[in-house]
């Protein structure tokens, strides 16, 4: 016994490639609808508070207050970006040093709003979120309101790589390395900092060797598990 999942619409298309492929066969089969369920509720008994630094302290809705000197309230959804992966860690970790206040901030790639977030509670004077999957908006903004943020972060429903507004202070991009290995090109006018993660270690001689090609410095570079989050600059 074997389930398949496939895209919504194809049922018809599956249908006919089944039959011709098992048609000397006596396999049968049937079909199911998966419902989209808020899966996230489950996270509930799981989902604790994470420290970074002894400075930024994440929360689901349900956990009192923490004593940090940041405190950041995200609601598990459909968007990538609670704190616990490590590269969302290392992305918070390196902003913690680098966003000051009245700092202009990119967020691309920006799923659950949780940098973004961050950067509004350092100080940034003003955040463009950048992100291309539409299941993420309703989380960020619910986000955006666990934290009692009405402006300041403007989100923007779209493709990062269409995105050409590079003109911030700090660019954060925490995407897998194929997008990132499309986006750095982009990068070269950059006068701010890029803080990169969604990098495996195994990718880094990859990127280092792109960094070098388009003239960026690999200024500093920080490691969490089997993950890396490196900071660029022109060189």
């Amino acid at each position: 016994l074997s389930k398949i999942y496939f895209k919504g619409g194809m049922k018809n298309q599956m249908e006919i490639m089944l039959n011709q492929l098992i048609s000397d066969q006596t396999i049968k089969w049937a079909w199911e609808t998966q419902v989209q369920e808020n899966w996230h509720l489950s996270w509930k008994d799981h989902f604790r508070s994470i420290v970074i630094e002894n400075k930024l302290a994440i929360l689901p809705p349900w956990e009192e207050d923490s004593h940090a000197e940041i405190t950041i309230r995200i609601k598990p959804g459909m968007a990538f970006g609670t704190g616990h992966h490590e590269t969302t860690w290392l992305m918070l970790q390196k902003m913690l040093f680098h966003v000051k206040p009245e700092m202009t901030v990119l967020d691309l790639g920006a799923g659950s709003g949780i940098l973004s977030i961050a950067a509004w509670k350092m100080g940034a004077s003003k955040i463009d979120s950048v992100e291309n999957d539409f299941n993420c908006e309703d989380n960020f903004i619910e986000n955006l309101e666990l934290n009692k943020i009405s402006d300041g972060i403007l989100y923007h429903y779209g493709d990062v790589l269409n995105w050409d507004n590079m003109n911030h202070d700090i660019i954060l991009a925490n995407i897998d390395r194929k997008v990132l290995q499309k986006l750095i090109p982009k990068l070269i006018n950059v006068k701010g900092k890029i803080i990169l993660s969604g990098l495996l270690l195994s990718d880094y001689d990859k990127i280092k060797k792109l960094c070098e090609k388009y003239e960026f410095k690999i200024e500093e570079q920080s490691v969490k598990g089997d993950w890396i989050c490196l900071m660029l600059i022109i060189s």
